[in-house]
């Protein structure tokens, strides 16, 4: 997968930005990345300055940030305050944001399973039912929209074709996409979604992991609450369903897992056909998802996951 580069950052530039926006430039530091999005710096002790890839997706990812932060907080979300966003493009070719910095990890760079982890995902699942109850579709929100999946339908075919399994896979694959359709396809209210929950979105204090806030919402838009339960492995789905339903239901909740699973099936497909990606999260490896399904059903489950399964 090929990216476009960053802005060029001098010393200078870095200078201007702290200068106008009141903050010492030399406290500004490079930051290991762990999204693809972004390149971050460190302000001091309390900010963090975000820059996106120079090309139109990257920069119109960080500019829905502006506006999906705002609603977040009010709607109760724990995610980092915006401080400052800039779109004149007079220190930078791409416009750029300022966040309050949140001093804890990425879980996914720590090296934890989802059943390591249950309280954080738990915590997780409050926040998204906070997040889809309590943002309202008017003002500047209601124009954001999340990037379409293809129907995966057609998918284990094509990638039959191309060589990836035979078509008994493909024929497998096919009637539990068949089985999960009416549920995921059936129309329903639109709720405001983060979009992109992966585990380097989930900030976590390392040791013992405690949840602190969700981040990088570029990803954002209206659609199925059920959505935002993928991108994450499944076993921690379970965790966050719990969590999420100690606030309020689900939208249509009696189908959410089989929502859910179309969701994970269809980026696992998705995401198959790429080449290995190394040094990349773990929700933009080619397999990882598709395995932790088998992981997933591989492990005791109750209902009504035992019934997607057995349904086959």
């Amino acid at each position: 997968m090929q990216l476009p580069d960053f802005p060029p950052m001098s010393a200078e530039t870095l200078k201007a930005i702290g200068g106008r926006h009141n903050l010492r430039a030399e406290e500004i530091s490079r930051s290991k990345d762990v999204g693809i999005f972004n390149a971050i710096y460190l302000v001091g002790n309390e900010y963090v300055l975000r820059i996106p890839r120079d090309a139109p997706p990257f920069v119109a990812a960080i500019r829905k940030e502006s506006v999906a932060v705002p609603a977040a907080l009010a709607a109760g979300v724990r995610t980092p305050r915006l401080i400052a966003f800039d779109d004149s493009l007079e220190l930078l070719p791409v416009l750029y944001a300022i966040y309050e910095r949140v001093h804890g990890e990425a879980l996914g760079v720590l090296d934890h399973g989802s059943e390591d982890t249950p309280k954080v995902w738990h915590e997780v699942g409050r926040d998204l039912a906070k997040l889809h109850e309590g943002v309202g579709e008017y003002g500047p929100v209601a124009d954001l929209e999340c990037e379409p999946l293809p129907d995966p339908r057609p998918m284990p075919d094509e990638l039959a074709s191309a060589g990836y399994f035979t078509s008994e896979e493909a024929r497998w694959l096919s009637g539990w996409l068949d089985l999960l359709a009416p549920f995921a396809l059936a129309p329903l209210p639109r709720r405001f979604r983060h979009g992109d929950l992966q585990t380097t979105n989930v900030m976590v204090r390392p040791d013992p992991p405690t949840y602190l806030a969700l981040i990088d919402w570029g990803a954002c838009g209206w659609g199925d609450a059920a959505y935002d339960f993928a991108g994450i492995p499944l076993r921690a789905v379970p965790f966050m369903l719990e969590g999420y339903r100690e606030v309020v239901p689900l939208q249509e909740d009696e189908t959410a897992e089989a929502r859910i699973l179309w969701r994970h099936l269809q980026i696992s497909l998705y995401l198959l056909g790429r080449p290995p990606q190394p040094g990349l999260s773990w929700a933009e490896r080619p397999a990882a998802m598709l395995l932790e399904i088998l992981r997933f059903f591989l492990s005791s489950l109750g209902r009504p996951w035992t019934d997607l399964y057995r349904a086959l």
